[in-house]
């Protein structure tokens, strides 16, 4: 059998790294913004204290522009941001622009909708980009109607789009200047996130904590069995969407359980610890490129953002061992939240099997929750993740039948939705 594996944060998180959304943010703004920090244990506890920093460097900004003469006409502004650093910050710091849009996107961005997860910070880039470069575009997160910081009160998506204004500008603030230093900024901001996941693994410790449990785990979505493990017919490849393991977890299994299935092992978006190994290309955050293309001779500079351009850029195709994805009898997607911004990746493996048309298979793995009502929502929440990435690709189809593509599937007996355990 011939196997693609697709692991999504889901398997880090299984394996014990402390990966979410809110568990980096709550490393990261108590880092920053916050004194007493053992006190706190999540990210709610540090909200009095995030409240009181928006509504610092609102001031602050605005006791600025008092400050500041320049002709009405004039788009000379100072950066903002520069200047917030210099006055409260160390000159070594690695607070980021990125970090401030983030820090306000808290309190702007309904979170009654959904909670926080990683496609978030892809559709945030997404807007925090497109307000900046005044691209009209529909927004990608939802906002609050009305919200409060301090003395200043606006719709969410008003205040929002404020900051992003005060907090992009970089002198003459041409839409080119802003695009750079965002991009150079976005990199600074992954660069404090490799840290973060890098802390966290050792893999010499192969028989306890996280590297013992992505074997086991891996054991587990690999179908691996003793009479299997040596097979010259079975064949294994993963591609990886984690910026943890890489494929040196591969020697790691040859070791551990003598499986030599596993053919190559690739990070889509790099690799947390690149600075350990230089030849690893470093983690890139990114948008989808669905809806941007250039115009008029024009091209958008937020392409630079997407994640195509960025994995072209950072040189990580260079690195990787698969050149393709074809031939395969089953798909594994083991809890990845299959965002929009994820779909061309699937789009071009589900070409290369023909899936219409060929006996490929899909499983989706997924986190269940803890009780029954979870249970129920968790699984209908799977169900049509899975559902609105095939009918997505089924619209791309040249075939007029390809919005049955689902059904198809069903028919065949093509299609599996799984609990992790």
């Amino acid at each position: 059998m011939n196997q693609l594996i697709v692991l999504g944060n889901g398997f880090d998180i299984h394996c014990g790294l402390k990966s979410s959304y809110s568990d980096f943010f709550f490393d990261r703004f108590r880092s920053l913004f916050c004194e007493e920090k053992e006190s706190t244990t999540c990210i709610e506890d540090l909200e009095d204290n995030l409240s009181e920093r928006r509504r610092s460097i609102l001031s602050f900004i605005s006791n600025l522009r008092n400050q500041l003469n320049f002709e009405p006409n004039d788009n000379n502004d100072c950066d903002y941001f520069k200047r917030y650093k210099e006055t409260y910050f160390s000159e070594n710091n690695d607070i980021t622009r990125w970090d401030l849009f983030f820090l306000f996107a808290d309190a702007c961005v309904d979170k009654s909708v959904n909670k926080y997860e990683w496609q978030d910070v892809e559709s945030l880039i997404f807007d925090v980009i497109s307000i900046a470069l005044n691209a009209k575009s529909t927004y990608k997160m939802h906002y609050v109607k009305d919200v409060q910081i301090g003395p200043y009160e606006d719709e969410g998506i008003k205040l929002f789009s404020k900051i992003v204004y005060y907090l992009s500008f970089t002198g003459h603030n041409t839409d080119e200047e802003i695009a750079a230093e965002l991009l150079r900024e976005l990199k600074k901001f992954e660069h404090s996130f490799a840290i973060y996941i890098t802390n966290q693994i050792d893999l010499n410790q192969t028989h306890s904590g996280y590297v013992d449990n992505a074997i086991k785990l891996y054991k587990d979505i690999s179908k691996y069995n003793r009479s299997n493990k040596g097979s010259v017919s079975d064949q294994i490849d993963v591609l990886n969407f984690n910026y943890s393991l890489d494929d040196r977890f591969k020697d790691i299994l040859d070791r551990e359980i003598d499986d030599n299935r596993l053919e190559t092992w690739s990070n889509i978006h790099g690799i947390a610890h690149h600075e350990e190994t230089p030849y690893y290309p470093a983690p890139i955050f990114g948008i989808d490129s669905h809806g941007i293309v250039s115009r008029k001779g024009q091209s958008d500079l937020r392409i630079s953002f997407t994640k195509a351009y960025r994995v072209i850029e950072n040189e990580i195709n260079e690195m990787r061992s698969s050149s393709g994805y074809a031939g395969k009898d089953l798909i594994t997607i083991y809890c990845h939240s299959l965002s929009a911004a994820d779909y061309s990746y699937f789009e071009a493996i589900f070409d290369e099997n023909d899936l219409y048309y060929s006996n490929c298979k899909i499983e989706y793995y997924y986190y269940p929750g803890e009780n029954d009502q979870e249970k129920l929502i968790k699984r209908q929440e799977a169900i049509t993740h899975l559902y609105n990435l095939l009918t997505n690709y089924g619209d791309s189809l040249s075939e007029t039948h390809g919005d049955n593509i689902v059904n198809k599937l069903n028919l065949e007996n093509r299609l599996s939705v799984i609990p992790s355990e």
